[in-house]
């Protein structure tokens, strides 16, 4: 072989390890990107079973805690309906009391939150997981209205509560930041006239159709929350199982 024929093959071998060496350096790389995109997919759905784990157990409480206001507002309403006030001053003070302070659900969106501005979404390789994570996201709207339909409400029920009941008495009970404790005594309330007092039940029974509506709808977010949780668990257990050690 002549020494141009050596030249054009060492220039061959040449070109062919460099271009070995660039692909094999781009496929490298992309693994290395498909790696530290699966990795932050799963922290993703990590965080959002933090999430959901998170928005169960405060669903408890505020579900507990509306159960107990429409067991207050059903006595307020009995024990004025059938003139039993006289009778019942320190269940009614203490009843009305919690009247302004309904539970409320603050969802732990975070990861929504932080996905939608983001735009990682696209991270997420499993198309059912992301719809989940969109219609789970849309059930804060609902609860949102109804949170803000319940404080219109509260608010005019504020001044039945103010022309009815003995402030001092209230003053008595409070003990600390957001509990009571009933009143010393059997205090009245400060009117006895019929169309106050109806005016009151009126109100409060708007309080209670929201109180109902709120429970309803909570429960049904917390059964959803739960069958969500289940799936993603499915769809990623490695994801969970990792979460729980």
């Amino acid at each position: 072989m002549n020494q141009t024929g050596q030249k054009i093959i060492n220039r061959f071998w040449e070109f062919l390890m460099l271009f070995i060496a660039i692909t094999l350096g781009f496929f490298v790389e992309n693994y290395r990107e498909v790696l530290v995109d699966r990795q932050k997919e799963k922290e993703i759905i990590a965080s959002f079973i933090n999430d959901l784990e998170t928005d169960i157990k405060e669903l408890d409480i505020v579900i507990q805690r509306r159960e107990t206001r429409e067991v207050r507002i059903d006595s307020i309403i009995y024990i004025l309906n059938n003139g039993l006030q006289d009778d019942y001053g320190k269940d009614l003070y203490y009843y009305a009391r919690y009247l302004p302070r309904p539970a409320v659900f603050w969802a732990n969106n975070t990861t929504n939150e932080e996905l939608k501005y983001s735009g990682n979404f696209i991270l997420i390789k499993n198309q059912k997981i992301i719809d989940t994570l969109l219609e789970y996201n849309d059930n804060f709207i609902f609860i949102d209205f109804i949170k803000e339909r319940e404080e219109y409400l509260v608010r005019r029920l504020f001044d039945q509560i103010n022309v009815m009941f003995d402030p001092m008495v209230f003053d008595e009970m409070n003990v600390y930041d957001i509990e009571f404790v009933y009143p010393s005594g059997n205090p009245k309330i400060n009117s006895k006239n019929q169309d106050v007092i109806n005016i009151f039940l009126s109100n409060l029974h708007y309080v209670k159709t929201v109180n109902v509506g709120q429970l309803g709808h909570l429960k049904k977010h917390q059964k959803k929350a739960k069958e969500i949780l289940n799936f993603i668990k499915e769809e990623y257990p490695n994801v969970a199982a990792k979460k729980n050690k």
